[in-house]
């Protein structure tokens, strides 16, 4: 049912798909859960049923901008109207009134695909600009955005869902790198220096020198947008080695700003977007606030630190009820070159009054999302086809991840109350590497 309103008043449209050949995309997989039951059939139409294809123009724009993207394309097999209003909304990046349930961004033997959690399947990717994306290191997700490293570890954000491309600043302007030439005047290697926030910069050891393509899987660890690009002012912040320290680009910027206001040992694990400032949370639990203002970034200490020991997977989240989790994920200790499994999480409220963690049994309607994507809770009233009080997780163990390449991939669906674990999919079908990341597909183009 969709409300519309125009020049003859409000309206209410009741719209049914009957027909769910995919014309567009391919289909493969299937859900782990089996689909949700919708109710008996309706009854066929009868003889005298409106005509779909005479709809008028902006109710069927209405009806289209609120599906989730399979049954939009979906739409364009019910007439040629149809079709012809689909294919325009997504050539001019219209699709924006609906955000999206989250997918599994992967590479499969074919090529880059997305698995719906809202369809149950998986859909084939048309040819994405290159570098080929099978050749890059993904280091985010954020509004429908991967962050991605390309053979020259240069970063690049891609939306995946249009095919658009927009290249990061130069990382020779990072704050700790300094490019090295060869006789030819060509780039050789870069320098990496070891120093923390604290001024004057005092380095530890002699800078420490990394190939070109070799970089990328030493310095990145995580990078978050600000917003959907098209809207505008979008930064980008990212987690970085040496110590787990940030700096942030604008995009369309020329260069990386490093960020000297955090406190001088602050090492962090996660970082989300909230209220016009970056929250970043250290490896101890604390959270510190960024604010950034031109090339600046002014620091507040929120909440302290509230762990003894360092963590290296623990992760900030806001509710949809607007309280902030500390979430701590466990995974076992295998043996070298085997796989590593989540075995489960704890899950805590950040009380800033009392500046302490409240541990909670349920994310009661919300399902939460982690790994190198944006880590977020979405309300299973808005996402329908969620689980509540589930943990969708893949691998993002640093040192697991580039060691073993070739090994299966931690990647689940957690259920917070039997503390069990299943496959998003069985069987998998994406590659081992790249590292598959959860994405909430944005059709908004930057040039509408």
């Amino acid at each position: 049912m969709v409300m519309t309103r125009g020049g003859g008043g409000e309206r209410t449209l009741f719209v049914s798909l009957t027909r769910k050949d995919d014309v567009v995309i391919k289909e493969r997989g299937k859900r782990p859960y089996g689909p949700l039951s919708t109710g008996p059939e309706p009854p066929p139409p009868a003889s005298d049923a409106a005509d779909w294809s005479t709809l008028p123009a902006d109710i069927l724009i209405s009806v289209l901008c609120c599906l989730e993207f399979p049954d939009l394309f979906s739409s364009a097999a019910v007439c040629t109207s149809w079709r012809a209003t689909a294919r325009d909304l997504r050539r001019r990046g219209r699709i924006n009134s609906r955000p999206q349930t989250p997918c599994l961004f992967y590479i499969s033997a074919t090529g880059a695909e997305l698995y719906s959690l809202a369809a149950g399947r998986s859909y084939s990717l048309p040819d994405l600009p290159g570098p080929p994306v099978a050749d890059r290191y993904i280091w985010g997700s954020s509004h429908g955005w991967l962050v991605t490293a390309d053979a020259r570890s240069e970063l690049h954000l891609l939306n995946p869902a249009t095919g658009e491309q927009i290249g990061l600043p130069p990382i020779s302007t990072m704050e700790h790198l300094t490019p090295v030439l060869d006789d030819a005047g060509e780039l050789s290697r870069y320098n990496l220096s070891y120093y923390n926030t604290t001024l004057p910069r005092k380095e530890a050891q002699p800078p420490h020198p990394y190939e070109v393509g070799e970089l990328r899987g030493i310095l990145y660890l995580k990078a978050v947008l600000s917003c959907d690009p098209s809207q505008g002012d979008c930064i980008v912040m990212l987690i970085h080695h040496p110590m787990r320290q940030l700096s942030f680009a604008r995009v369309g910027g020329q260069q990386w700003h490093w960020i000297t206001s955090a406190p001088g040992y602050a090492e962090y694990s996660d970082c989300i977007y909230h209220n016009d400032a970056f929250y970043a949370m250290n490896l101890q639990g604390g959270i510190h606030r960024y604010t950034i203002e031109g090339s600046r970034a002014s620091c507040d200490v929120i909440f302290k630190d509230t762990l003894q020991y360092m963590a290296y997977n623990v992760y900030v989240a806001r509710t949809s009820s607007g309280d902030l989790l500390q979430i701590w994920r466990f995974t076992d200790d295998p043996s070298e070159g085997e796989e590593m499994h989540t075995d489960g999480f704890e899950i805590y409220k950040l009380d800033f009054d009392k500046q302490c963690i409240i541990s909670i049994d349920s994310l009661g309607d919300d399902a939460l999302f982690i790994g190198h994507s944006y880590t977020s809770c979405l309300s299973t009233r808005d996402y329908p086809k969620l689980i509540p009080g589930h943990v969708y997780f893949t691998d993002d163990a640093e040192y697991w991840l580039f060691g073993y390449k070739n090994i299966r991939r931690d990647i689940g669906i957690y259920n917070s109350e039997d503390e069990t674990s299943v496959d998003v999919v069985t069987p998998q079908p994406w590659l081992n590497w790249p590292n598959p990341i959860w994405i909430r597909p944005s059709f908004t183009k930057i040039n509408q």
